[in-house]
């Protein structure tokens, strides 16, 4: 599924160079000997700047994300990122993730090369009014939780959570959501839990968790934590500790996380099915170390899709989303999950870990970030 390279002065090199095609000066027009062209700009991220682009190969739209290279190792992400991916796509083809096609150095830029995919879940929710309904996020719910699961059980946490991170397929995958941007993603398991520690503020604050505030070690609860808060952000429109004001951004966060403390779960939650007000109070009530209960919560929200169906008087399809209504869409492509996936912490799990350090020689590990960062609310 990967095509990954690195331009390199080095002739003794297997891997064929890149070749620049643009002004070393500005960002390059065409990468990897012209198989990939850049067309227009589609946003800034923390880290770098994404554009649409076409694969002269398969004739496809792509999605390629360029990063100035940086004297500080530190400030880089995509190598990063791209490691994440691997460790992601190791197995068949996940649901839920965009597939990584090229990487690549070229220039004075890391180039990264994805599958292209539609908009983000804050434009959806932004194009719906500011909020959606009770149908719309609890399917947005189970794939998001499948996603969880997935990357969970690679041994990573994401740390990022948010709507700008979750996007749609195109075509007939329109209506699958994918997880993207892994540059803070971070190792909790490698042959057992990372430890309990203090830590910096990572990730974007609305959304974070109260542990994550706290200075605490992210683990699979912190990510779950916001989805929560993601969750009821769609129910709502808005959340209690949204569009507060502060002089310093360590002053917002302050703010933010005593806002998020002293707002009551039942409060929060008020006026939305009751589902959602258990998820929070669970993932807030989890220790740092424990298995989610995945298939215990996708139970609960699909029987909070029957019965918001019942209520309906129809079957609630996968792709029967807010902004979906009234759209031919077309044939589409069915989400596929796998009945269970095993977690690290898993005994099975465990003992095929075992069996392929014996086989390899040594343990599999997964890629340590470099730098962290934190997104205002």
């Amino acid at each position: 599924f990967f095509a990954v390279h690195r331009a390199t002065t080095n002739r003794s090199s297997n891997r064929a160079p890149c070749v620049m095609s643009s002004a070393s000066k500005g960002p390059p027009q065409s990468i990897a000997s012209g198989r990939f062209e850049l067309k227009n700009h589609l946003g800034s991220g923390c880290f770098g700047e994404v554009y649409r682009g076409f694969d002269n190969a398969t004739g496809c739209e792509v999605a390629i994300k360029l990063e100035k290279v940086s004297l500080r190792p530190g400030h880089m992400q995509l190598a990063h990122e791209v490691k994440a991916l691997r460790q992601i796509w190791k197995s068949a083809r996940p649901q839920g993730f965009a597939q990584l096609i090229h990487f690549c150095e070229e220039g004075r830029y890391n180039c990264m090369v994805m599958e292209r995919l539609g908009k983000n879940l804050e434009d959806r929710v932004q194009s719906c009014g500011g909020k959606f309904s009770s149908q719309t996020t609890v399917l947005i719910a189970q794939q998001v939780l499948h996603c969880m699961e997935h990357l969970h059980s690679k041994g990573l946490v994401h740390r990022d959570i948010k709507p700008d991170n979750f996007m749609c397929g195109v075509g007939p995958r329109r209506h699958h959501l994918h997880l993207i941007d892994f540059g803070l993603s971070n190792t909790y398991y490698d042959k057992k839990h990372v430890i309990l520690a203090k830590k910096s503020l990572t990730g974007t604050v609305r959304y974070a968790s109260i542990n994550t505030h706290n200075s605490l070690e992210q683990s699979r609860r912190d990510d779950l934590e916001a989805v929560a808060h993601m969750l009821l952000y769609f129910l709502r429109g808005s959340l209690p500790w949204s569009g507060l004001t502060a002089r310093t951004m360590s002053e917002k966060c302050e703010m933010i996380r005593r806002r998020k403390i002293s707002t009551p779960i039942p409060e929060l939650c008020e006026g939305q099915p009751q589902e959602f007000e258990a998820f929070l109070g669970y993932c807030r009530g989890m220790k740092f170390a424990e298995r989610p209960d995945y298939m215990g919560w996708q139970k609960r929200f699909r029987q909070l899709r029957d019965r918001l169906a019942a209520q309906e008087g129809r079957a609630i399809q996968d792709h029967d989303f807010d902004w979906n209504e009234g759209q031919d869409l077309g044939t589409l492509e069915p989400l596929c999950y796998p009945e269970r996936i095993a977690q690290p912490d898993d005994r099975q799990f465990r003992s095929r870990l075992r069996g392929l350090g014996f086989v390899c020689g040594r343990s599999a590990r997964c890629a340590e970030p470099e730098s962290a960062a934190v997104a205002m609310a």
